[in-house]
């Protein structure tokens, strides 16, 4: 491929463009498939393309350490590096990295599973016991009984469809929806409520709510718009989620109205996080409440288990909903536990973890390479793959 040399200048000065920046990709690559031992010239301008790529990495990263009374707090803002790596299509770091001074970002003894980031699946479990795999399942009626027409509209959505005026029955037939690591899936309930589902979550629900009330229960993660119901005496009917976690003794309850908000309740994370949009809600556990306006999250953290009301990270809180992972000055270990769930990877630590704090943004379409190549750029921490386990040592 024949690359006008301009080009190639501009790029080095950074004043390409989008579009000359992937030609200049394109042309790296060329070169290097053409022969095995390309001339001096090549090999130098290659060189001076890496440097360029290395600074423009460089420049992107703004890593602080801070000495906070007796404990060391580092820092790190990468989402400027994700946008080069993974916007302007300046990738090849990761896959050229024999090519710089700095040794190779991933040491990989067998590769990483197939498939990459998660995506859309889930289990439908009915209440006869039937299990159904959504993500295999063909568009259209997946079943149709007591009033009630069960339907997958597209890929990633389930939804019940009242087809008839249903009685109340004093016996409630349930159904769950089961995500399972590295899925999501959004499930519209038969009074309009919508419920998106986080990787490992489950929601079980009954397939017509009575008269007078809605709950449903939750395990991992999920984000709710409550549809407003009224009565036929013109109240609106509650809606509970009862959240379940195994660090609890009995179940936290979320109480609403019609609302959107968003409940975070991993079994392996220190507290469970209530997130409000839209509307008013009240946490509660054992006497303890906790009554929240838009904009404002409740904590309940398991060690005392009492709630703290702050102001809400709403885009950290529904990174996941809108496809992004969000990290503000978090601890290490609650990122990878982020990335085993969506990527469905097992995580192994050598080292000293504490006090390594990190924040920036990345795609969930990102393949777990390119993750990991940039956090590994922070100087923190060293990554290494092991076919499906990721192995995190301190440098």
């Amino acid at each position: 491929m024949n690359l006008p040399i301009h080009v190639i200048e501009k790029y080095l000065r950074g004043e390409a463009s989008e579009e000359e920046t992937r030609l200049v990709n394109d042309w790296f690559y060329s070169v290097d498939a053409q022969e095995d031992t390309p001339d001096e010239a090549l090999v130098a301008l290659r060189e001076q393309i890496g440097k360029r790529v290395h600074n423009r990495l460089d420049k992107s990263i703004d890593l602080t350490i801070k000495q906070q009374k007796e404990k060391r707090f580092r820092a790190l803002k990468f989402s400027a590096a994700a946008a080069i790596v993974l916007g302007v299509g300046i990738f090849f770091l990761a896959q050229r990295s024999g090519m710089f001074s700095r040794k190779p970002v991933l040491a990989a003894t067998t590769p990483v599973k197939k498939g990459g980031a998660g995506n859309n699946k889930a289990i439908l479990i009915l209440a006869n016991g039937k299990e159904i795999v959504l993500d295999s399942t063909a568009d259209g009626t997946i079943d149709s009984k007591s009033g009630i027409q069960i339907i997958k509209p597209e890929d990633g959505e389930v939804a019940y469809v009242p087809t008839r005026q249903q009685p109340e029955s004093s016996s409630a037939a349930y159904n769950t929806i089961i995500t399972p690591r590295s899925g999501q899936y959004c499930v519209t309930l038969s009074d309009g409520t919508k419920v998106w589902l986080n990787a490992a979550s489950s929601l079980r629900y009954p397939v017509v709510f009575n008269a007078g009330s809605r709950e449903v229960e939750l395990s991992g993660e999920g984000y709710f718009e409550v549809t407003a119901v009224l009565s036929e005496q013109g109240n609106k009917v509650p809606f509970t989620v009862s959240v379940h976690n195994t660090g609890l003794p009995h179940a936290m309850k979320v109480k609403v109205l019609g609302t959107k908000f968003n409940v975070m309740a991993y079994n392996d994370e220190a507290s469970i996080e209530t997130t409000l949009l839209e509307g008013k809600v009240e946490t509660a556990y054992s006497a303890g409440t906790a009554s929240l306006s838009p904009g404002l999250q409740s904590t309940l953290e398991k060690n005392n288990l009492k709630f703290k009301v702050s102001k809400a990270d709403i885009e950290r809180a529904l990174a996941w909903k809108n496809g992004e992972f969000r990290f503000n000055r978090l601890d290490i270990k609650g990122i990878m536990r982020q990335i085993a769930r969506w990527y469905d990877v097992s995580i192994e630590y050598r080292g000293n973890m504490d006090n390594i704090y990190l924040s920036g943004v990345f795609s969930r379409k990102s393949e777990v390479s390119q993750m990991l190549d940039i956090l590994e750029a922070t100087g923190t921490v060293h990554y290494q793959l092991e076919g499906n386990k990721i192995i995190v040592s301190t440098k």
